[in-house]
């Protein structure tokens, strides 16, 4: 049995969360016992399906309220267990995870980078963020990325082109498939049966530009006055989204659906999926639109190594919102191909990515 420690700071919906579950959730109960240090009080839906697999959670305060009794408590937890292998997913608070783990002589030290964003940085973040990047590198025996732009992000160019690993973020295909009696449920439960339905999915904040597509939706109804958009997930921005869906009078057309678990489901209840983020690393949510043979129209920050089927739309933030909503209204589903096959065989499926992770627990 191996001993192993996920640091993945929360464990509510949301890609990097959703590559630490999966670990917890695939992993071999006979061979591995995985446990999770989490920055939350709330466990989270992704939390609850890790505790029915039999892992366990441990709580600590986020590391900038105190480093020194972050890295204090961290070996505390550390030395309950035989850990094996100590695996983070918190970007560069991931040094002081590495260095607590080289200290307490835990073999396998994995570092993963899950996304490319950079944030105005002032002198001090950025002489964190080389601190935190030497101890990254001098003491992680793994340096793995989702994507070759958060690789560069998190460990530099050099240092990623020399050592890094490519593990591609992974969904279950077949659950993400297209279904017309799901679609049919959410439809009906939401009243939308004879609705042009957009979606979105993710955190309800800047980056990821909601507000872009709600200003849309007035122009966008002058030629389909039948649509409807749906949100799913929350975050900071939900009351600042709110106020300005009411603002523009789109209380009617425009439908807040909040953090669920059977996203897939209201996927399939999707006529196309817009996706208009200011930056992105590598989103599972495009995997998953993917999987669900969803045309999608995304912004054009989004890396093409998600570029997967014919199903993606790049457009610029700087195109005129009628190139938007044209390319929004014209694009329509095509049930014919088998997409969630064309997405495991380019090696995005959970299973595949997995058993990758877990080679490295074996070195």
């Amino acid at each position: 049995m191996k001993y192993i420690l996920q640091i993945a700071a929360h464990l509510t919906i949301g890609g990097a969360e959703k590559v630490a579950r999966d670990i917890g959730m695939y992993a071999n109960p006979e061979e591995y016992e995985i446990h999770y240090v989490i920055f939350d009080d709330d466990i989270g839906d992704y939390g609850k399906d890790v505790i029915s697999k039999g892992c366990k959670i441990f709580k600590l305060r986020e590391p900038s309220e105190n480093y020194s009794e972050f890295f204090k408590k961290l070996k505390e937890i550390m030395s309950i267990y035989p850990y094996d292998a100590v695996h983070a997913h918190t970007m560069f608070s991931i040094g002081w995870v590495m260095l607590a783990a080289k200290q307490m002589i835990i073999p396998v030290r994995v570092s993963h980078a899950h996304s490319a964003l950079i944030n105005g940085k002032s002198l001090m973040k950025s002489i964190y963020e080389s601190v935190m990047r030497c101890l990254i590198l001098a003491y992680s025996t793994d340096l793995v990325a989702c994507g070759e732009k958060a690789g560069q992000r998190l460990y530099g160019k050099r240092a990623y082109k020399k050592r890094g690993k490519l593990i591609l973020n992974g969904v279950n295909t077949e659950e993400y498939r297209f279904s017309e009696e799901k679609r049919y449920i959410i439809r009906n439960q939401l009243n939308l049966q004879n609705n042009f339905v957009l979606g979105h999915t993710g955190r309800l904040a800047d980056i990821k530009n909601q507000s872009f597509l709600i200003e849309l939706m007035p122009d966008l109804l002058k030629k389909r006055n039948d649509a409807k958009l749906i949100l799913l997930g929350d975050g900071d921005d939900r009351e600042m989204l709110e106020e300005k869906v009411n603002t523009l009078n789109l209380k009617d057309n425009v439908i807040f659906a909040g953090s669920v678990c059977n996203v897939q489901d209201y996927l399939s209840a999707m006529d196309v999926f817009v996706f208009p983020s200011l930056y992105e690393g590598m989103p599972l949510s495009i995997l998953e639109v993917q999987a669900n043979g969803l045309p999608c129209v995304i912004s054009d920050t989004v890396p093409p190594d998600v570029f997967l089927t014919d199903l993606i739309h790049p457009l610029s933030l700087n195109d005129s919102k009628d190139k938007w909503i044209e390319a929004i209204i014209s694009v329509k589903r095509n049930t014919s191909k088998d997409y969630p096959q064309e997405l495991k065989d380019a090696g995005f499926d959970t299973q595949t990515a997995m058993e990758k992770v877990y080679r490295i627990y074996e070195n």
